[in-house]
């Protein structure tokens, strides 16, 4: 029976699309604030549109975008993960600790990986297991890893890396005729995968429908424990590459590195469309977004504008990105309301 049921919510939900305008509207924001950044960027500085140059620092943000594809995950699951840059930099600091100790960079990577998946499965027994609020427990895990990776480091640099990890986003895919930053490629063959988790498989299924209605996916046969666990472990894993990855760009491990990162990961996620109530998001929407955040970023850095402020106009791409979609929604309602009468 239960079976049935998911398979008719599932009917309902994937056999009829909606016209491409209305699946192109959750775009619009990001795709609107892409264009204004690269006009604005275009006409502070000559040298803002250079595409060798715009490719290269793509490497910058491949971090933001690791996380931002898992955590699209857990929100679409009416889950939060605020912890994920922290989980990086523990994952990171293993990493350093066991290179600097004599550990083949390669084990030290792989440990990265599995410190990143375990941090993210003690998020999911507090949330999952125990029941308790995915915000509340990653606000306080936030803070837990981070003073963990302090612990760790303390204010030590690790930089004993071999000189062939090193400046993984200086390798061009493609050879230097076009410089297509390894890093890059990487991002979008992760992004890929996820798209395809999502829309092609029944736990992409299982995390639209436990978003919605996460008591109705459990009548329906749904095992949304498991669904919600795994989009933890998930961003863990992520959070493990990202700071691989990270690492690899910088040469370098401190205890703060990675800080803020989370904001710039959500704010991606919800620019992206990404309803943060959960139910709804893409991973098209979030790689959109993670273009328009960089052109943002970079064509303020072009114009010399600092960081605090930089800070800012991201905080406001947030609060926008938040409060419009709401906006609209209840717009739509209230419309719909009035016509009903």
């Amino acid at each position: 029976m239960s079976r049935m049921v998911m398979q008719d919510v599932s009917d309902s939900v994937v056999s009829r699309p909606a016209p491409w305008f209305s699946r192109a509207v959750p775009y619009l924001p990001s795709i609107v604030i892409l264009i204004a950044a690269m006009i604005y960027g275009t006409v502070s500085s000559p040298y803002f549109l250079n595409f060798t140059a715009l490719l290269v620092n793509t490497g910058r943000y491949v971090e933001i975008g690791l996380l931002a594809l898992a955590l699209t995950v857990v929100i679409v699951n009416g889950d939060i993960d605020l912890s994920v840059a922290s989980n990086l930099a523990v994952s990171a600091a293993t990493m350093g600790l066991m290179v600097e100790g004599g550990v083949a960079v390669e084990i030290a990577a792989l440990a990265a990986l599995a410190v990143g998946v375990g941090l993210g499965a003690i998020n999911a027994i507090f949330i999952v297991g125990l029941g308790l609020p995915s915000l509340v427990v990653t606000l306080a895990t936030l803070a837990l890893y981070r003073g963990l990776a302090q612990i760790m480091l303390g204010d030590n640099a690790v930089t004993a890396y071999p000189d062939e990890f090193v400046g993984a986003d200086q390798v061009s895919v493609l050879g230097e005729a076009v410089r297509v930053p390894m890093p890059l490629v990487m991002f979008l063959g992760f992004a890929v995968l996820f798209s395809f988790l999502l829309t092609r498989t029944n736990f992409g299924l299982s995390c639209y429908l436990t978003g919605s209605n996460q008591k109705a996916a459990l009548f329906s046969g749904i095992k949304t424990d498991r669904t919600r666990a795994t989009a933890f472990l998930l961003a863990g894993l992520m959070a493990g590459a990202a700071a691989v990855m990270l690492t690899s760009r910088l040469g370098s491990t401190l205890s703060n590195v990675g800080l803020g990162l989370e904001l710039l990961a959500i704010t991606v996620v919800v620019l992206g469309g990404t309803d943060i109530f959960g139910g709804r998001g893409t991973i098209l929407g979030t790689v959109i977004a993670l273009f328009a955040v960089m052109a943002v970023r970079e064509s303020l850095v072009i114009s010399n504008v600092n960081g605090q402020v930089q800070d800012a106009v991201v905080g406001v791409i947030l609060i926008v990105a938040i409060v419009v979609p709401i906006a609209v929604t209840r717009w739509k309602s209230r419309a719909a309301t009035r016509r009903l009468r």
